[in-house]
């Protein structure tokens, strides 16, 4: 009887999530301080899943940040870390401080950490991501207060990062786990969480579509903001649907994520000769960026 409220505590507890019981499972390992790597393609839900295991963490502290933000950035990083702490004083400047910081409470941590594969292979990277930065990992890999979590497209195994001209080679005790593919019952029950006000033909039609989809989130998230706006509504839903599809394969291939960090960071990290032709591409690297944002945003 104790085992059965406990699994009704922990159903209710987790179902909001988009994968309660995967994300249940992960959210167990975290605990237990190991460290994982987060294997999924685009379009899957990624970063909401850590979303997720961030909104069902207790006595924990979790820090999530999207490390394609950063690339250039290793000061906003550090800001961003340390706002998510909520810690008063002055913020460490170096990584490295920061975790001899928390090793000092008896608080645990989680480090969620989003794109983590746009950090290797990489060799527009702000210079302060140095060799001691990435060594971090490995400490907190290795610490029994600490956990890590990277979300990347491709088992990370030794990858090669880049730092200051010169390629090392990494590795980190993680424990790989694949993202699993939307189940039918799980998109149904995200689609009713949407208030769609969908008859039971429209919920099947989408469900289906989105379940067959190989970017069954993002094409989940597209089809409800299309619903929301009342779009092609005289259209029967499979009419609806089939556009959609459509609609979506040519925004997808319109950009990608490594389309507007690539094109951002060039653009910021070469060195202009002419200030002016410099800050106008400046101001038009950062237009693209947060156009190309708003769509990953919406497609994740």
């Amino acid at each position: 009887k104790r085992d059965k409220v406990k699994g009704k505590n922990m159903a209710i507890r987790y179902s909001h999530c988009l994968r309660p019981s995967f994300t249940n499972n992960i959210n167990k390992l975290l605990q237990r301080s190991n460290s994982i790597n987060i294997i999924a393609p685009t379009g899957y839900g990624r970063k909401r899943l850590l979303e997720d295991i961030k909104n069902n963490q207790k006595n924990t502290k979790v820090l999530l940040v999207d490390l394609n933000e950063y690339l250039l950035n290793y000061d906003g990083l550090m800001q961003a870390l340390w706002q998510q702490l909520n810690e008063r004083g002055k913020r460490p400047a170096e990584f490295s401080e920061l975790i001899v910081k928390l090793e000092k409470t008896e608080k645990k941590f989680i480090f969620l950490l989003y794109n983590f594969d746009d950090l290797l292979h990489n060799s527009y990277l702000d210079r302060k991501f140095n060799f001691s930065f990435f060594e971090q990992f490995q400490k907190i890999t290795q610490h029994t207060k600490m956990s890590l979590l990277c979300v990347t497209n491709q088992p990370y195994d030794q990858s090669v990062v880049f730092i200051n001209g010169k390629t090392y080679r990494l590795w980190f005790d993680l424990k790989k786990k694949r993202l699993p593919k939307l189940t039918h019952d799980e998109i149904k029950v995200e689609l009713r969480s949407r208030n769609l006000s969908l008859s039971y033909h429209e919920l099947s039609k989408i469900t289906w579509a989105v379940h067959n989809h190989d970017k069954p989130y993002g094409f989940l998230n597209f089809c409800c903001d299309k619903i929301k706006k009342q779009e092609d509504k005289r259209f029967d839903i499979s009419l609806r649907i089939q556009k959609w599809t459509a609609q979506f394969s040519q925004q997808d291939g319109i950009i990608t994520v490594k389309h507007v960090s690539t094109l951002a960071s060039l653009l910021k990290w070469k060195k202009i000769v002419n200030p002016k032709l410099s800050a106008f591409v400046v101001f038009w690297a950062e237009c693209f960026k947060f156009v190309g944002q708003w769509f990953i945003k919406n497609k994740m």
